[in-house]
Order: C-alpha cells, then structure tokens, then sequence
C-alpha cells in the first residue's frame, strides 16, 4: 500500500495537557455560564510596567482570575465576561511601534468600567490596602463613580448604579 504523497508533509499529532489552572478556569467559565467561551466575550488590552505587579492587582483587589500567563510578558484575566489582556511594552505581545516609532506605554484616559453593588464599601477597602485614585467618587448619568490606577497607571472606574441607569436586555 502507497502512502500519500502529502504525508510527508503533515506535521505529527501531538496531545497537548494544559497547565492545571488554565484548565479550571476554562471548565469553570464552561460551567458556569452553560454557553461555549468563544464569542461574547469583551477584551481589553493594558499596557504594564510590571507584569508580577499587574496581575496580583487586578486579582487581589478587583476579583479578576488569570487564565493563561505563557510568559513574562503576558497575562490574560477572567472577570466574567471581561477578558484583559496586559502586556509589558516591548514583549512579544507589546513591541509593535507605530509608523513614527510611537510605542505603546501604559497610562491615559481610555479604562475599563467595572460594577460593584457598594461603591463607599469598595473604595474604603481598596484604600485600606494603598490602591491609588485618580478623583474621589463622583455622581455622573445614571451613576456614582470613581477612577482608581493600577501600579502602571491604568485606569479603572468603579461604579454603582443610580435610579436612572439601566441595562440593555439580554
């Protein structure tokens, strides 16, 4: 029996064990929400100064859960349907520059917006374990909120809900 001319060129199988807590986190999102993980999910990329830094951050205080950390340079975060992205500026994730050389760095206005059921309770605690803020709380449309930083400087607002906000439908 011939074999296939383009046998040769077919790479080998190779089974592929995930690291464990990959593997919990992706059967704890499978679970959970009983919808397939792909789709639905928004990602934000930050760019940090100190990868170690960033993740225990977004874990300790803002209840984020690392799915896959590949390298020093990477890290991807669960919280519920918010996926971030942090690279370290010059990785292999974070070293494409812009036409005019312009690198990326962490820091500016743009930030992800995350709800919290006890926006005074919340803050009061994140102070007590030094989380830096940008302003105090503030009253907005629908919203009371308040901007914190991660250790690069990102940006993060917190936010409880008024009588006027609403969601869309699901």
């Amino acid at each position: 029996m011939t074999s296939e001319p383009l046998d040769a060129l077919r790479l080998p199988i190779v089974p592929v064990e995930p690291r464990r807590e990959f593997a919990a986190v992706l059967l704890r999102r499978i679970e959970g929400s009983g919808e397939p993980v792909t789709g639905g999910t928004a990602s934000v990329r930050y760019f940090v100064d100190d990868l170690d830094a960033a993740v225990a951050f977004y874990c300790d205080n803002l209840e984020f859960e690392t799915a896959l950390r590949p390298s020093p340079a990477f890290a991807m975060l669960y919280r519920g349907d918010l996926r971030l992205l942090l690279s370290v500026p010059g990785g292999p994730s974070g070293s494409h520059s812009l036409p005019d050389g312009t690198v990326p760095e962490p820091g500016g206005w743009n930030r992800i917006s995350l709800q919290v059921h006890d926006l005074v309770d919340t803050v009061e605690a994140l102070r007590r374990k030094g989380v830096r803020f940008r302003n105090d709380i503030a009253t907005g449309v629908g919203v009371r909120l308040v901007l914190l930083q991660d250790p690069s400087g990102n940006p993060v607002e917190l936010f409880e809900p008024t009588a006027g906000y609403h969601e869309r439908a699901r």
